[in-house]
């Protein structure tokens, strides 16, 4: 009996024992997690603020595009910069990236797709435009803007009573129609759209600009007018030729006349524009492209691309200027603008001389330095129909010409290669891009034909 209890107790001691060793076990595992858990927390506090940081100097460096920024963190020195369109950048470290849109500078820009996708055997053709009587016997189209499937046409009749800025639905591209006219006086040559308002450049010696309220497409109202100033109360004013739009200011170019054919006005109140600043070409201007604080403009003399410094509107100056042999007989007639390079093209000039080219683009390292060699390096092209409008979408760009049944091309970046041609049944004379919809100014009552580059 006695050693049966000093078995029982041998046996509690040991129970005891194993209890105590899970207890200590149980205690060293709790330690281990509580450290392991504090670790991962400070880790992913650590990782967070990493990250916040990294992601703060490449959003910095997306508004401002500071290196002193980006050098804040020495593993930030790899960072890539990259253009997204003509107004968006894309700023990455290889881990993270983001995208800054400069949505002031594309205001009143085309509305084209980024990145247009071309397939040759993907594309549709539609060239009956408005049909019926279009905008009416003897209305000769002039220019159009294309915004979200609306199309946003001006015309010049030798009726007064022809009415010269249209608004068209084309949502069905087979069948546009018009919501809306205006007849808003002599004609008009030009339009560039920005937001709520129409900016029209008038073929007239009495008003040079007017300024549309679009707010209501079934309803446009015209809001305001502007004459250029004129260099003595006799002077004649000219007719104006071109428009652009860019940060509250609208730039026209004019055919030559005794004052400046370029000039700078303040729409930032579009109840009254004013003149701020002008230039003096002594000669046409067919066409503008602002980006920045530049100005380039497409004329019909020796200097057919002129770079104009525009960063006090009230005194532009001449920076650099552009010719290439045929000048005698070709003008400057069409700009485009995207990710650096710049397009410009000619008209052929009556007969076409195979060394007197009429496509050219000039790279992004050329146009930054704006040095007197500035176009010294470019590549070109004998396009024999002229080039009446360009598109610039690498790897391609898409040209206007009036190259008989070849009047739609599209060519690779460096002008070497033709990819795809096709004829549009007419001499359009402009045309512009919204989305993957490519529109072409027709120039005759038909008004405006359609080419759909994808689906």
């Amino acid at each position: 009996m006695k050693s049966q209890i000093i078995y029982q107790d041998s046996k509690t001691k040991h129970s005891r024992g194993f209890l105590m060793i899970e207890i200590m076990l149980a205690f060293s595992l709790f330690i281990i997690f509580t450290i392991s858990a504090f670790v991962l927390i400070t880790s992913m506090q650590d990782l967070k603020m990493w990250s916040k940081n990294r992601l703060e100097v490449i959003r910095l460096a997306s508004l401002h595009m500071d290196q002193g920024l980006l050098n804040k963190f020495s593993d930030m020195t790899n960072f890539i910069s990259k253009n997204y369109g003509s107004d968006t950048r894309i700023i990455s470290n290889n881990i993270f990236s983001t995208a800054y849109s400069d949505y002031s500078e594309a205001w009143g820009r085309s509305s084209c797709d980024v990145g247009l996708n071309f397939d040759s055997n993907n594309t549709e053709y539609f060239s009956s435009g408005i049909g019926g009587a279009g905008i009416g016997t003897a209305n000769l189209s002039t220019d159009l803007e294309a915004r979200g499937r609306y199309v946003y046409l001006t015309a010049d009749s030798t009726i007064s009573s022809k009415h010269d800025f249209f608004i068209i639905n084309y949502n069905n591209p087979q069948s546009p129609n018009i919501i809306s006219s205006l007849n808003t006086g002599p004609g008009l040559s030009g339009i560039e759209v920005a937001g709520p308002n129409a900016f029209l450049a008038q073929a007239s010696s009495v008003n040079q600009l007017q300024i549309i309220d679009i707010h209501d497409r079934s309803s446009p109202i015209l809001i305001s007018q502007l004459r250029l100033p004129l260099p003595t109360p006799t002077t004649t004013a000219p007719y104006a030729t071109s428009i652009f739009y860019s940060r509250g200011y609208v730039y026209i170019g004019t055919e030559k006349w005794e004052g400046a054919e370029f000039s700078i006005i303040d729409v930032s109140n579009v109840q009254s524009p004013y003149v701020i600043g002008n230039f003096e070409t002594n000669t046409l201007i067919n066409d503008i492209y602002v980006r920045g604080d530049r100005a380039y403009l497409a004329s019909s003399d020796q200097k057919q691309l002129r770079v104009l410094d525009i960063k006090n509107k009230s005194n532009p100056v001449l920076i650099d200027s552009f010719s290439s042999t045929g000048w005698q007989t070709q003008q400057g007639r069409t700009l485009d603008y995207f990710e650096g390079s710049l397009a410009f093209g000619r008209t052929v000039g009556g007969f076409n001389v195979i060394s007197n080219h009429e496509a050219f683009i000039f790279g992004s390292s050329s146009i930054s330095r704006l040095a007197p060699e500035t176009f010294s390096d470019y590549a070109s092209r004998d396009i024999p129909g002229g080039v009446y409008g360009m598109l610039l979408r690498p790897p391609f760009v898409y040209i206007l010409s009036h190259l008989s049944d070849k009047e739609f091309q599209v060519l690779d970046t460096e002008l070497s290669k033709i990819i795809f041609e096709m004829p549009l049944g007419k001499q359009n004379i402009k045309m512009s891009c919204d989305r993957s919809t490519i529109y072409f100014v027709t120039g005759d009552s038909n008004a405006v034909s359609a080419l759909k580059l994808n689906d």
